[in-house]
């Protein structure tokens, strides 16, 4: 069988400044993949900077993998275009291995408008529908899709943008009614509450407010420049688990549990991801629930929360691989490929991951370093991000570093290794804590 792995990019991606480094290189995994299974061919068509797929260079400029079934296609290219290239492979499937980039976690929506055109081509598709994904890209259709299902859901206001500044235009309007119910119904919530784009990515920009007046004066500012809503803060644990597989044929993998930083929310860039945690039956009939009710088709990640009185709690659904991707894959000791295709070709369940395995951010380091990181008993992975045009320090990167295990002690021995390469740092610290 000829399948394709594929996935879009509908933004500028600054490959001079911007510095992706996967330590083993993506592109080695996916040739030791296609080793593997001799029986098929496989095939990648992606646009920069393509995570998860082979990479078009080493960050050097001048080492160009010359694997001739991967496929980097200009970002200017359409979907149109995009669809054709593939069909023009002549691939018995097309399998949709969609990443993430700022500032709209909306490319889910993008490769399933790409998998629909691959699959009025006649060509079998894994991919979410494009229904599917637009319902979970704004978080507002997401809550209200949620309540349809059945799931129990927080209290939230919905803040249109437009119509909550629409006054200040409009000469003929003495007082805006529409944004005098938002501030009557966000009275009627309890505090404290959490105030998030409906349309961002991952927890980026979301705020905590503790009155009715931090509230009206977040909503009153500049800081308010899109559709925002507004939920009551749940208090409690916060988990994120992986979803791979087909309607019938889905495996829930076990939980992580996530750090959260002095507001109790998760942070992208400095929380640490532990487990791996029990997959109670109740939360696994819930997933199966959600990926059944969604029709889910692929991987998708799930933000949770466990509150103070043991009951779960859907926060969002991202239809696409995730940043919890490469710890799965290390901790089930598989490449990514590899996953998607025991999931959604052989449509096998997935094995359980390691028992001990953690996921921190370590500072950036050269490539020298990193080479001599990886040979740390335990570490599975690295995964580095360079913002080489960032004007803040917080805001140039971080190496994410994976560790697995069978022993607790092999997490220990390495945090300890990296508090004596790195001391004081805050997020080696808190993972110090955790083990």
């Amino acid at each position: 069988m000829r399948i394709i792995f594929y996935s879009t990019n509908s933004n500028i991606f600054d490959e001079e400044n911007f510095k992706i480094k996967v330590m083993p290189k993506n592109a080695a995994t996916f040739s030791n993949f296609c080793k593997a299974h001799p029986e098929h061919e496989f095939f990648c068509v992606t646009q920069k900077p393509g995570m998860f797929l082979p990479e078009k260079t080493d960050g050097s400029h001048d080492a160009v993998f010359t694997l001739p079934n991967v496929h980097y296609l200009p970002l200017e290219t359409d979907t149109d275009t995009f669809a054709g290239t593939v069909a023009a492979l002549k691939p018995d499937m097309a399998i949709a291995m969609t990443f993430w980039i700022e500032p709209y976690d909306w490319l889910p929506v993008s490769d399933a408008i790409v998998g629909e055109k691959i699959k009025a081509a006649g060509i079998r598709t894994i991919c979410h529908s494009v229904e599917t994904a637009l319902i979970c890209f704004d978080k507002w259709r997401t809550h209200n899709e949620l309540a349809r299902l059945g799931f129990k859901v927080t209290a939230a206001v919905f803040c249109d943008h437009d119509l909550y500044f629409c006054a200040g235009s409009n000469k003929e309007v003495l007082r805006n009614v529409y944004k005098e119910s938002v501030l009557a119904q966000i009275r009627g919530l309890r505090l404290p509450v959490i105030i998030k784009d409906t349309t961002g990515l991952s927890s980026y920009g979301m705020t905590v407010a503790h009155t009715y007046g931090e509230v009206a004066g977040y909503l009153n500012s500049k800081r308010n420049n899109s559709n925002r809503l507004i939920e009551e803060f749940i208090s409690g644990r916060q988990f994120g688990l992986e979803i791979y597989g087909l309607p019938g044929a889905y495996t829930v993998l076990p939980p992580f549990e996530f750090s959260v930083n002095q507001y109790g929310i998760t942070s992208p860039k400095q929380s640490v991801k532990y487990g791996t945690c029990e997959l109670p039956a109740e939360l696994r009939e819930m997933m199966l629930k959600l990926a059944e009710g969604l029709g889910l088709c692929g991987a998708a990640q799930v933000d949770l929360i466990l509150d103070d009185d043991g009951k779960w709690h859907i926060i969002e659904v991202n239809p696409r691989l995730s940043g919890m991707t490469y710890t799965y894959a290390a901790a089930c000791g598989l490449s990514v490929f590899e996953m998607m295709y025991k999931a959604c070709v052989e449509k096998n369940a997935l094995p359980q991951p390691a028992p001990f395995v953690m996921s921190l951010k370590l500072p950036l380091m050269t490539e020298n370093e990193m080479s001599e990181i990886l040979q740390l008993p335990g570490v599975k992975l690295l995964n580095q991000t360079n913002d080489l045009a960032a004007k803040q320090e917080r805001e140039k990167g971080f190496c994410e570093c994976i560790i697995a295990a069978d022993e607790k002690s092999v997490l220990q021995k390495a945090v300890a290794h990296f508090e004596e390469l790195f001391p004081d740092n805050a997020i080696i610290l808190q993972a110090k804590r955790i083990t």
